[in-house]
């Protein structure tokens, strides 16, 4: 018996746990022709399910941060490079999560979890995803939604992420209260990435 609770105990730790990744790269689209306040990602819009798509709208959206020389970055930044140049800024705002209630969506089973947790409405029907999560509900439970490892790694969730168009390791918090900023820092541009 001992050891099924303890089993149960990892389990549970094991989906709602920290980063194992110290912090988190917010790169707001508002902040390319001047400097990146602080004050940007604190613009969070509340979070909003999208019918038959499993990814939420507003939310704080980061993605974990990678320092590269004198330099930051993430896998969000480096999906950036060829899918939405565009949308990259030379600035980006480090922040650290100040929560451990994190659902991380590393594997089938952990979408599997999520789904039947939190299921929404039936997708619509030119939706290709078969189950939808409501992320509005999910989120009040959560602190953050990570579609990854805790490490900051890409998930093995593929067909949640294609679903939802997880396109990159990325995490969305409800809102700024769960984390702190640390700081605003130079982030890798696409010329600086190697082919």
């Amino acid at each position: 018996m001992k050891i099924i609770m303890e089993s149960w105990r990892n389990f549970v730790q094991e989906e709602k746990a920290s980063f194992t990744a110290e912090y988190q790269l917010f790169i707001p689209k508002g902040c390319k022709d001047g400097a990146c306040s602080v004050e940007e990602f604190k613009k969070t819009t509340p979070v909003e399910n999208r019918p038959g798509f499993n990814k939420p709208f507003g939310g704080l959206w980061t993605s974990t941060a990678v320092k590269d020389g004198d330099k930051w970055t993430s896998d969000w930044n480096s999906w950036m490079v060829h899918e939405m140049p565009h949308w990259m800024s030379p600035q980006g705002i480090l922040l650290k999560p100040k929560t451990s209630n994190i659902f991380h969506v590393n594997t089938k089973e952990d979408a599997e979890q999520l789904y039947k947790e939190f299921p929404a409405e039936k997708p619509a029907e030119w939706s290709h995803a078969t189950r939808v999560v409501d992320f509005e509900a999910a989120l009040q439970k959560y602190d953050a939604i990570h579609f990854g490892d805790p490490a900051g790694k890409y998930s093995n969730a593929y067909n949640f992420g294609y679903d939802g168009g997880w396109d990159a390791e990325s995490t969305v918090f409800r809102d700024a209260s769960v984390v702190s900023p640390v700081e605003v820092v130079s982030v890798k541009l696409a010329d600086e990435f190697g082919d």
